[in-house]
């Protein structure tokens, strides 16, 4: 599924920001993300991670498969090169195919026993610091450049939903 930036499109994403403002929890904002990355982009699973940048660690925020990827989960990211592109530079990761997930994610095993072999990373950014990440994935190859800009207005949507999550547990 690939949109350009119509007015549909556009028009779409207003909606999704609107429908994010009003959710009445971090879950709802987070089925609200699921449901536009699925409309608007694709994933046959959906994930959002909050970041922990004094551990660096991520820890799962939202699944779209808690039964093999449950809320709470960590996973730790210091010294990998996933982790400095995506947390620390702020950069979109694309792993088009089993051998990039393989290189990128210990639970490669996981993710290939599930099908899937592409996954897109977005960094969900507040002040220019990422707070956390938006993931889809999918079938080899399903991700490109192209539906970065999309994936992008609906991570950084998330921002203040994750931040206020975050001062809620301390």
């Amino acid at each position: 599924m690939d949109h350009s930036c119509t007015d549909d499109v556009r028009q779409a994403l207003e909606d999704y920001k609107n429908a994010v403002a009003s959710a009445p929890d971090a879950g709802a904002a987070f089925r609200i993300a699921e449901q536009a990355a699925a409309r608007l982009i694709g994933h046959q699973l959906f994930t959002i991670m909050a970041f922990h940048a004094e551990t660096m660690e991520v820890e799962r925020c939202h699944s779209s498969n808690p039964d093999k990827y449950p809320t709470g989960g960590r996973k730790q990211k210091r010294d990998t090169a996933w982790g400095h592109h995506v947390l620390e530079q702020g950069q979109h990761y694309i792993g088009y195919n089993a051998d990039d997930i393989r290189r990128s994610f210990d639970d490669h095993a996981v993710i290939q026993d599930l099908g899937l072999e592409s996954v897109l990373n977005i960094p969900i950014e507040e002040n220019g610091r990422a707070v956390g990440t938006m993931n889809l994935l999918d079938k080899a190859g399903y991700y490109h450049e192209g539906q970065v800009d999309i994936a992008r207005v609906i991570a950084n949507t998330l921002a203040g939903v994750l931040q206020n999550r975050s001062s809620q547990r301390r």
